[in-house]
């Protein structure tokens, strides 16, 4: 609690916010639960949701744009904005000038969106790291309960349905174009946002309500491209295209609603920096270029007006449920419902948003970040704290936790209240295995690292911030030649990389790749035992030597450790696909169709998955579920020729000619210099 007549703070609340323009009154700022806020000031509205006075439940539209920050929306102030479809949501609804993110990646910050729990609490802490546990009660698993279907369409393969978002969804459409890398570096792929719009507009075609839809737009995150119409609408400004290009695609999606019937929430995942503390893009500092994201609520019955108080995504699951007409407290979570501020009233208690960055740490081994915000005071948690007041000071330039040294001390003990129920750090790795040791030992990394351990006693990211920006630059030249199959040159450039931060895990876990395309099996065991040993919680470096392991026939080596990768992602589609080669490669057929078939039950679009189970199911004579496979391959169009072909041999042994035949024509259409189907076709005749 923030109290005492002769605190800095009790004495900041009849001021003009100066960053939003308004005055907010407070008689004090305290931080309150949920359960108290919802006793205090909630219960008025508790009798009477929007959807009740209506005598109908509102069909429910959850927009989120990936790394959209709020001042670059025509709505919130930005001159050169592209964004006629998001400002006129913002002025037929309620535009919240000052809502905040808890996380600045995409999978962290959506798990808050849609739980109403902050993602610490769940341990998520990265992108591709961590799921949502089934435990977790999610906004889609309330609105279903509660009659709702409810469905989903994401843009990323960082929020596919491995990470656990997909609870409660009845349709959760995470299909990507092309194949997802095997490693954390994922962002080129996407669908971009007229895919998005195409597939959300059929699936509305296909509802009578009430209904929940998720719509996910990732086009302002990097690489920014948009389309050649947009980027000339925003010459010399790349960013500002690709929101131009998502709001577009927003306008076509919401000319499909019948917005009479429909509550629109509109926010984004987090921002983007921009340059901000000479930060490029986001994932790594906590200021409020990449915390500070637009929120914009359009439902029925609702008065249009704009809501300066501090808001947090935490809020959205309760808020939603309420419009509803759904009791705001039956899950319980972090967050409050916003109902009474869309009505237009305001709270005596403003509550604080929690932050994290766990980049820093995981990635290079400097120290996490943490943030409370309360309205004008914003607290960064870090080697060196950090404290501003943002009436004066929005931008975050002159760190006053000095000056300021009770507010500062007040705001680190009530942060370290709220993070003391969350999910402990990432583990400690366990003691390397003899041969590890002695693959770190020939690399000379043995001794050179240790898992950071969590505190002010690891490096302030703020001391790094010009290395962390080389590192950056140099490592995305060393992904472009690995991808483009330079393999020896990308293994120069990642021992660069090594060289200049040895705790960075990335470098290695990219390094152990560059070496399994090379052959170099030794170099590239090590540098996976290197990534495990600095992110204990990660599946990837396991996985990836499982694969190692199995190209040099060592297979009960590879399964041991493709196992070790499932329990830390044990709803990884790829973790269940890559057991079932190494157990394929073995010739252990029946483990090897239940481990395919587990990858396809996590992602129906796996199609390497789909076509090594119709292997295995083959060599068992389960014919007709190899027979479904090989169709669903042909639906995904992926190795359609083969397909067809091993149909038609289906065909073939249940003496059905005239099917075979078809089969082989088709695979020749699909692959006209496919031989095997040229000879089948060739001993019918």
């Amino acid at each position: 609690m923030l109290t005492g007549a002769g605190d800095p703070i009790s004495r900041t609340h009849d001021i003009k916010r100066l960053e939003f323009g308004r005055a907010i009154p407070r008689s004090t700022i305290r931080y309150v639960r949920l359960q108290r806020i919802l006793a205090l000031a909630l219960l008025p509205w508790l009798c009477s949701s929007p959807a009740e006075s209506q005598g109908a439940r509102p069909n429910v539209l959850l927009i989120t744009i990936d790394t959209l920050r709020a001042d670059r929306i025509g709505a919130y102030g930005y001159k050169a904005a592209r964004t006629p479809a998001l400002d006129r949501l913002a002025a037929a609804g309620v535009r919240f000038d000052d809502a905040t993110a808890h996380a600045v990646l995409t999978l962290p910050a959506h798990a808050a969106l849609l739980s109403g729990r902050y993602p610490g609490a769940f341990g998520i802490k990265l992108n591709g790291m961590g799921a949502l546990p089934s435990d977790a009660i999610t906004l889609a698993e309330r609105l279903k309960t509660s009659g709702y279907r409810t469905g989903a369409i994401v843009a990323s393969p960082v929020l596919a349905r491995g990470y656990g978002l997909d609870q409660g969804f009845d349709d959760y459409d995470d299909r990507i174009r092309g194949e997802a890398a095997e490693t954390v570096a994922i962002a080129d792929l996407q669908r971009t946002a007229d895919e998005i719009t195409t597939t959300a507009r059929q699936w509305l075609g296909a509802q009578q309500g009430p209904w929940f839809l998720w719509v996910h737009y990732y086009d302002p995150h990097l690489p920014y491209a948009a389309p050649a119409k947009f980027a000339a609408m925003t010459p010399g400004r790349p960013y500002d295209a690709e929101i131009a290009f998502a709001d577009a695609e927003i306008g076509r999606l919401l000319a499909a609603v019948d917005r009479s019937r429909t509550a629109v929430i509109v926010t984004a995942d987090h921002g983007e920096a921009l340059g901000d503390h000479r930060e490029p893009d986001h994932g790594f500092f906590l200021y409020d270029a990449t915390l500070r994201v637009p929120l914009v609520i359009a439902a029925p019955g609702i008065a249009p007006r704009v809501v300066a108080e501090q808001v947090r995504h935490v809020d959205l699951p309760a808020t939603i449920a309420e419009l509803a007409g759904i009791d705001p407290r039956a899950a319980g979570g972090d967050g409050e419902s916003l109902v009474p501020l869309l009505r237009g009233a305001t709270r005596k208690e403003v509550p604080v948003s929690l932050a994290e960055s766990w980049y820093p740490r995981l990635h290079f081994g400097w120290s996490e970040l943490r943030s409370v915000r309360v309205g004008e005071w914003k607290y960064v948690a870090a080697p060196t704290p950090e404290l501003y007041d943002l009436r004066v000071d929005p931008g975050e330039r002159r760190n006053i936790a000095a000056e300021r040294s009770a507010v500062a001390g007040r705001l680190a003990a009530d942060l370290s209240k709220m993070v003391g129920s969350f999910a402990p750090a990432p583990a400690v790795a366990e003691q390397p295995d003899p041969a590890a040791v002695e693959r770190l030992q020939a690399l000379g990394y043995l001794g050179a690292f240790a898992p950071a351990s969590p505190g002010s006693d690891a490096a302030d990211p703020k001391d790094h911030i010009a290395e962390y920006n080389d590192y950056r630059s140099r490592f995305n030249r060393a992904l472009t030649l690995l991808g483009r199959g330079r393999a020896a040159l990308a293994v120069t450039a990642l021992q660069q990389l090594v060289k200049m931060n040895v705790r960075a895990f990335e470098a290695h876990l990219y390094l152990g790749n560059a070496y399994a395309a090379l052959g170099r099996r030794d170099e590239a065991l090590g540098e996976y035992d290197a990534a495990a040993l600095l992110n204990p919680g990660l599946a990837t470096p396991h996985i990836e030597a499982a694969k190692v392991l199995s190209n040099g026939d060592d297979h009960a080596a590879a399964i041991i450790r493709c196992r070790k990768g499932l329990e830390l992602a044990p709803r990884s589609d790829y973790g269940h696909y890559t057991l079932g080669v190494v157990y394929s490669k073995a010739g252990r057929w029946p483990e090897a169709a239940d481990a395919f078939t587990r990858a396809v039950e996590l992602n129906s679009t796996n199609a390497r998955a789909r076509a090594g189970l119709a292997s295995a199911a083959m060599r068992l004579k389960r014919i007709d579920v190899a027979a479904a496979q090989f169709t669903a391959m042909i639906e995904l169009d992926f190795q359609a020729a083969p397909a067809h072909f091993n149909l038609g041999i289906i065909a073939a042994s249940r003496g059905d000619r005239a099917e075979a035949e078809r089969r082989y024509k088709l695979a020749l259409q699909a692959d006209p210099a496919f031989k095997p189907a040229r000879d089948a076709l060739a001993k019918l005749k």
